[in-house]
């Protein structure tokens, strides 16, 4: 070998670094390790944020499709409420003959409440819940709506064949000036009692339950909005609020009913007044 190419291999040979384990094969090792670690935290935890996110979400579409529920239910007891509103005198005769046969087209809400278990807190025996934190109440209002429609429909099923039987035969005197013999004569007794009990309940019904589902409209949404974390959901939307806008006629309808006088009809039913009214309450007074 030539003196020059013998001088080069040995320059090479001595730049040559000794074997490092831990540089050669644990280091690349622990490397693609880390590398794997990291995006398998990072993913992670995106995906955590964007679950946190859709929650969010969730709770603030629960919350308006509520909203948007219970607004529909009190505007078909407002247009119902609207055929008779101002027209009632405290006689339960004349209350029968004033209340039409009433056609709406209302379903009943069968949405599930298990979307609503966010709103309820865990508290401790010296807090007091906020109103709309109970879901039972949420059912109870859902349930009296959809039972009070039936009533509605119950009533117009009854109350048209009668109204039909006392225009046939009192067409020349108008049977809304109908004395109660008279009525009683043409009807008979038990569909008299029936008519005017039904109509004394779901009129009251319908007062109530306006107060009640205009009170969730109102307050629930601001309720529920405290237990849900808005920051997250800036570009997403809001959570919907209610206001009655100083409507005065539908906060005038808000106002209950004029009360029957159950005394004019104390024999017809075979009891006092006071029982009459006493069978008439439905749990929100």
């Amino acid at each position: 070998m030539h003196i020059e190419t013998a001088q080069v291999v040995q320059a090479i040979e001595s730049i040559q670094q000794e074997p490092n384990i831990f540089k050669d094969y644990i280091f690349p090792i622990a490397s693609a390790l880390f590398t794997s670690i990291l995006g398998a935290v990072i993913a992670y935890f995106t995906l955590r944020s964007q679950e946190n996110i859709q929650i969010e979400k969730d709770k603030m579409n629960n919350t308006n499709k509520w909203t948007f529920l219970l607004e529909e239910a009190k505007a078909t007891l407002i247009a119902i409420k609207g055929n008779y509103y101002n027209q009632l005198s405290d006689n339960p005769i004349q209350r029968i003959s004033a209340i039409p046969s009433i056609l709406f087209n209302a379903q009943p809400i069968n949405e599930k409440l298990e979307s609503l278990s966010f709103i309820v807190k865990k508290l401790d025996a010296e807090t007091q819940p906020e109103k709309w934190s109970h879901i039972l109440r949420i059912r109870a209002m859902v349930n009296n709506y959809n039972y009070l429609i039936d009533l509605w429909e119950q009533r117009n099923s009854i109350e048209r064949p009668i109204k039909e039987k006392l225009m046939a035969k009192f067409t020349n005197q108008g049977y809304l000036t109908l004395s109660e013999q008279e009525a009683i004569q043409v009807i008979g007794p038990a569909k008299m009692v029936l008519l005017i009990d039904l109509t004394e309940r779901v009129v009251k019904f319908t007062d109530d339950l306006l107060i009640e589902i205009n009170d969730f409209l109102i307050n629930f949404p601001v309720y529920a909005k405290s237990r849900i974390k808005t920051k997250k959901l800036k570009r997403f939307g809001s959570v919907i609020t209610y206001s009655n806008n100083g409507n005065e006629l539908l906060l005038a309808m808000l106002a209950k009913t004029p009360e029957p006088d159950f005394k004019s009809v104390e024999a017809l039913f075979g009891e006092t007044s006071e029982k009459i009214k006493t069978r008439m309450k439905t749990g929100y007074e």
